[in-house]
């Protein structure tokens, strides 16, 4: 398993890895910060995540995790529409061209990786089994700890 916790920095994530199987009491970050994981009723008998290991939080949810390929694959797809709407290119060269392209982005869609993430301390946790009943982001649940931020650690 993986924790990735937020930064200071906009955009920037501190992370540790957790082995399988193991539950420390402490973790040290890759940014030098001291964490101390709860494991008491955040793990349920199949091994799956229940509650947030920093805050206590049972509130989670699944998210995407899209690669970079895909902003280049955006950016293709649409040059190669643009180019064809303009009359610049055609044919079933292009046309070939945009299915590829479709097909690639359909292909990312479906074996992106998935991970999971709390809604107070906003951690996100990757590589791990997550229980059917984490649901996808939510904004009424997510407007419900806008008030109150949950620093981890």
């Amino acid at each position: 398993m993986v924790l990735l916790l937020p930064g200071e920095g906009q955009g920037r994530r501190d992370g540790a890895r957790i082995p399988h199987g193991e539950r420390p009491v402490r973790l040290e970050t890759a940014g030098g910060r001291a964490v101390f994981p709860d494991w008491d009723q955040a793990l349920d008998d199949s091994g799956c995540l229940r509650r947030c290991l920093l805050c206590g939080e049972s509130h989670m949810y699944r998210q995407k995790r899209l690669p970079q390929l895909t902003g280049l694959v955006v950016v293709l797809a649409f040059t190669l529409a643009l180019l064809s709407i303009l009359g610049l290119v055609g044919g079933p060269i292009v046309l070939a061209c945009m299915v590829g392209v479709l097909l690639l982005d359909v292909g990312i869609l479906l074996y992106a990786p998935v991970s999971l993430a709390c809604y107070g301390c906003h951690t996100e946790y990757r590589n791990l089994r997550i229980g059917h009943w984490h649901k996808p982001w939510n904004r009424a649940m997510a407007g419900r700890f806008q008030d109150t931020p949950n620093e981890p650690g």
